[in-house]
């Protein structure tokens, strides 16, 4: 009996020792993991703050962004009116004539308007200071 007892205790002794390694090398395992997770917790709050750098310049940037169709529509109106200018050679002078005709509509336009007309009633009429 004292020999199946010695080899039983043996075994207890075994089985002890193969647990204790489980239970370190599960140690170890925890705290790694915890040392990991920290490391993780790290780089979230990193993220978080690079996220918010990013959405910061969104911010600062979404006037320029805005003004975006406005700018391609002068663009648009730009390359309109350069079309046009190159229907008339660089060297076009207006005659003689368009300027008669210019100045005529305007005293023409500002009689209609009543400045003129309004002068011209005031010398009809006599001065009056």
């Amino acid at each position: 009996m004292v020999a199946v007892t010695e080899s039983d205790l043996k075994e207890l002794k075994d089985l002890i020792q193969a647990q204790t390694a489980q239970l370190t090398v599960m140690q170890q395992n925890i705290t790694d993991l915890q040392k990991n997770v920290t490391d993780l917790q790290k780089d979230v709050v990193d993220l978080k703050f690079s996220n918010e750098r990013i959405e910061a310049t969104l911010q600062s940037q979404q006037l320029l962004i805005q003004k975006i169709p406005d700018l391609a529509e002068k663009v648009g109106e730009l390359k309109n009116w350069r079309t046009r200018c190159r229907r008339f050679p660089p060297t076009f002078q207006p005659s003689v004539k368009q300027i008669g005709l210019v100045f005529v509509s305007a005293v023409v336009s500002s009689i209609f308007s009543g400045t003129i007309g309004g002068i011209i009633g005031w010398l009809i009429r006599g001065p009056k200071v």
